[in-house]
């Protein structure tokens, strides 16, 4: 049974999370991970430079220079600092642009007892700056 990460188990005080499946449990954490990956900004880490979102704001480069930018620059983070989901392909929604707001989907491969699974997740930069990350069952 998947116990959360170290950090969920320090962080989780008196959770009510724990009714949930094992497989849940991981999809959960996954994207508990990923929001912080995309919560943060690149370079703002005391101890790594690369941990995080790139600069969003990056004016000098045309859009589609600039989303294919935040793409691979997510792609190496995520497989970096997020082991459990490999062969991670990140999207950015061109259709969904709007300001202060992007919808970014991540797919990728999760291995759970033995088995390789395709999972896709969806997350949801608002324009509030808060991010929103949810497992996309498309």
């Amino acid at each position: 049974m998947y116990a959360g990460s170290l950090f969920e188990r320090l962080t989780r005080g008196n959770s009510s999370s724990t009714n949930i499946s094992s497989e849940d449990a991981i999809y959960q954490s996954i994207a508990n991970n990923l929001s912080r990956i995309l919560s943060t900004n690149a370079g703002s880490s005391e101890t790594v430079e690369d941990y995080g979102r790139p600069d969003l704001n990056n004016t000098h480069l045309s859009l589609k220079d600039s989303l294919e930018l935040i793409e691979d620059s997510l792609e190496k983070c995520i497989s970096k600092y997020e082991p459990r989901l490999y062969n991670a392909k990140i999207g950015v929604s061109r259709s969904s642009l709007k300001m202060n707001k992007m919808d970014i989907q991540v797919e990728g491969f999760l291995i759970i007892d033995g088995k390789s699974y395709k999972v896709n997740f969806k997350a949801d930069l608002l324009s509030n700056g808060k991010v929103k990350v949810y497992k996309d069952e498309d």
